[in-house]
């Protein structure tokens, strides 16, 4: 029985950081790139309809991860000593740097995210012909530049965690 519920609790945390990490990886690679690339009526509808899905997605994703992580390190250590595992300082390693994404996830990308979302909801339609020097127009475009800084710098944190928990548990 102990040892189902510890596979259960792998497996539940290895899958939210799959999904976590490739939520995190599609948003640098492929969202923010075409946002950039979007004539305003197209980024305005996509924001709209994608991001608030992609943001529940994200926070749900890495908290669950979180959690699962925390839970199974307490499992494991409860029912094992602790000399026996020579890897602890990089799962230690990895589980802070995996904090650290969570804050800036929902630090700094999850109210990035709302806050443009609420921007595109009470602004005018945009039109192609706007002018640059538009006030919500221009909080819109550091509101993208800052979730794709935080989305690069969590990628890039997540993949040396990843790393490192790979160091540990070999």
């Amino acid at each position: 029985m102990a040892e189902a519920l510890f596979l259960v609790l792998l497996i539940l945390h290895i899958g939210a950081i799959v999904a976590w990490m490739g939520g995190a990886a599609l948003f640098v690679s492929v969202i923010i790139p075409s946002l950039s690339k979007m004539s305003p009526a197209s980024r305005a509808e996509f924001i709209l309809s994608a991001l608030p899905r992609y943001l529940s997605f994200i926070t749900g994703s890495s908290i669950l991860a979180i959690i699962a992580g925390l839970i199974l390190y307490g499992y494991y250590f409860a029912t094992s000593p602790a000399s026996s595992f020579p890897g602890l300082v990089y799962i230690q390693a990895g589980a802070l740097l995996g904090l650290i994404v969570l804050i800036i996830a929902l630090g700094i990308l999850v109210p990035s995210g709302r806050k443009l979302i609420s921007l595109v909801k009470q602004g005018p339609k945009p039109q192609a012909q706007q002018a640059a020097q538009d006030p919500t127009l221009a909080q819109i475009a550091r509101l993208q530049r800052r979730m794709g800084m935080a989305g690069r710098l969590g990628v890039a944190l997540l993949g040396v965690a990843l790393i490192l928990m790979i160091i540990g548990a070999s």
